[in-house]
């Protein structure tokens, strides 16, 4: 068999460069590689991965229109098919307020066609440099648009003011044909390129973290800033394998750096050299830093992207007290029940501080163990010696009291809060606004106090946060589920979601992989929400009211049944739904653990 033509695939959106990969197993003449990155950061890839030996690039959009005019490499571009627009209009249909359509001018013209056909009257706004971007969502945002449809930056970008962002998405069939266009032209291009890549290389200065062997195993060429003794001998141990090879790959750990090294032999001027193409990062925390996680600016933002509070649209209901927090350099305690978006909040936060191109280090209380725990407090790299950068305290709840008052101790005692912006987070019961534990520390440490509502509580937003929940997820999938049926959405709207944006991504996701065609149904609602009744610690509100006890079932069954009842009817509080019952809290216990689990009726 031939060796598989080298495709260097960027696409605008995690979504995509999942789809992408799926097709690709159709493919096995294709070498596909992916990253993500939008415009600037889709040529920035590009240009780093230039040394790949690749035949061709794919992209789609204004990043495949910069490609080809940067790279000499031929760029396919993925087309946005009128099917792919329809599917966000259909996903946008039924939201109140003004609706507007932004991108790029390659989708913008296709939207702008779609419109006249269909005879929408949905405003339509083309930008020509991304600092244009914002500027037209404000002005939007201003004229009471909520809605925008948009390619990914406007998405993102949307998303980011707290606007509700539907993505125009590429289907499998507009990825497949970009494919087979790309497979058409490696196979007019292979030999022209094979031929004249090294030195196109070279002269063009696109080769990246890239070491050179001549033949005889003395070094060729550089472009380690400051090469490594150690990293250049470590290289030179692998020569005798990787020249057996056309191509290697290996990973190999060095003084803390996790190396990824893709070895190729290359011919120029007759004779054979070995090439070494790296990327480093740093290797995985030790034991003793468990629980302690150092994120930069890039992977923060990809978390709260990639997260329900952000596509969800759920960050706009908070734009004002953001902006009142960062205001200040005081600590914060953000609060909530479980699964409000806590750690969404804290990457917001951090997104829109002075501190942003700072580092984020996340202490997640609830893993970290007796040695990180020491490493925290007492050693030198601890992240509380540092200055200027975001710290961010996870559950302080599961603290013990002894590292409570350790942690207020050393906080205060070497003025960490002055040095860098500290945040902090509490798990709320229903019916608190904050835990005992997350008042000591904010009465302890005058904080300011952000408080995450319950989705229960606005069961109003659940249509909407269906549908841009939907955008989101058919990003990923190979057909669209397009719509939900009244019934369907009046039995989300209706159950408590005891584990908020967690659970209801979560059953989202369940229903849109199960829908039998492009609707989710009322029948696969029903069945679904009959189960997290016992996941979690509520169930359906109207659903459940009106279905009979069976009494074809055991008395054990039967008196589960009612005690689940009685405690959603009481909120969950345990001591009254025990008197309800004219029971103790410890017999309640017992006949509940089997179906909701030991650990959620400890929670309760």
């Amino acid at each position: 068999m031939d060796t598989p033509f080298r495709v260097l695939g960027i696409a605008p959106y995690e979504g995509m460069k999942t789809l992408m990969s799926n097709l690709s197993g159709e493919y096995p003449q294709m070498d596909l590689t992916l990253f993500v990155g939008d415009r600037e950061l889709g040529l920035e890839i590009a240009r780093a991965n230039f040394h790949g030996n690749y035949d061709v690039v794919i992209s789609r959009g204004d990043t495949a229109a910069m490609l080809r005019r940067d790279l000499s490499l031929p760029v396919v571009e993925i087309e946005v098919s009128m099917y792919d627009l329809l599917c966000a209009l259909k996903l946008a249909d039924g939201l109140d307020g003004r609706t507007a359509f932004i991108a790029a001018p390659s989708i913008a013209e296709s939207a702008q066609r779609l419109c006249e056909v269909t005879e929408n009257a949905m405003e339509i706004y083309t930008y020509d440099s991304p600092d244009m971007v914002e500027p037209a969502l404000l002005e939007l945002q201003r004229g009471s648009c909520r809605t925008v449809l948009g390619d990914a930056l406007a998405n993102t970008t949307a998303k980011r003011l707290g606007m509700n962002s539907f993505l125009v998405t590429s289907t499998v069939g507009s990825i497949r044909k970009a494919f087979d266009q790309a497979l058409l032209i490696c196979a007019s291009q292979r030999r022209l390129r094979e031929e004249n890549l090294f030195l196109r290389e070279l002269i063009q200065g696109q080769i990246s973290q890239t070491v050179v062997f001549d033949p005889a195993g003395r070094l060729f060429l550089s472009t380690l800033n400051d090469p490594v003794p150690e990293l250049l001998e470590l290289l030179r141990r692998e020569l005798p394998e990787s020249q057996r090879d056309l191509e290697r790959r290996i990973v190999r750990n060095l003084d803390g750096m996790l190396y990824s090294i893709r070895a190729r032999q290359i011919d120029s001027g007759g004779q054979n050299y070995t090439a070494f193409f790296l990327d480093a990062r740093r290797a995985p925390l030790s034991p003793s830093q468990s629980g302690i996680r150092f994120a930069t600016r890039p992977e923060a933002e990809s978390d709260f992207y990639d997260s329900i509070f952000s596509f969800a649209g759920t960050i706009g209901d908070f734009q004002e007290e953001i902006t009142r927090i960062n205001q200040s350099s005081a600590p914060v305690m953000v609060s909530g029940e479980d699964g409000t978006g806590k750690e969404s909040m804290v990457g917001a936060l951090y997104m829109r501080s002075a501190l942003r191109n700072h580092p984020l280090v996340s202490v997640n209380c609830s893993l970290l163990t007796d040695k990180s725990w020491t490493f925290l407090l007492e050693h030198h790299n601890s992240p509380l010696s540092d200055e200027g950068n975001t710290l961010y305290f996870a559950s302080v709840d599961v603290l013990s009291p002894e590292r409570r008052q350790q942690l207020l101790a050393v906080l205060a005692e070497m003025d960490v809060c002055r040095r860098n912006r500290v945040i902090f987070s509490c798990v709320c019961q229903p019916g608190e606004f904050i835990s005992a534990v997350g008042s000591l520390f904010a009465d302890k440490l005058c904080c300011l106090t952000l408080y995450l509502p319950p989705l229960r509580q606005m069961a109003e937003r659940i249509p909407t946060l269906v549908n841009l929940s939907l955008s989101y997820l058919n990003a990923d999938l190979p057909r669209q589920i397009l719509s939900v049926e009244p019934e369907a959405m009046s039995l989300l709207q209706n159950f408590q979601w005891p584990h908020n944006y967690t659970q209801f991504r979560r059953v989202l996701g369940d229903l849109v992989v199960t829908a039998p065609g492009q609707a989710i149904t009322a029948e696969s609602v029903r069945q679904l929400l009959r189960k997290e009744r016992h996941v979690g610690a509520f169930a359906l509100r109207a659903e459940n009211a009106a279905v009979p006890l069976d009494l074809g079932r055991t008395m054990e069954e039967i008196n589960q049944d009612v005690a689940l009842r009685v405690l959603e009817e009481t909120g969950g509080n345990q001591t009254a739904a025990a008197k309800r019952l004219g029971i103790s809290r410890t017999t309640l216990w017992r006949m509940v653990k089997k179906q909701m689990g030991p650990s959620l009726a400890h929670e309760r």
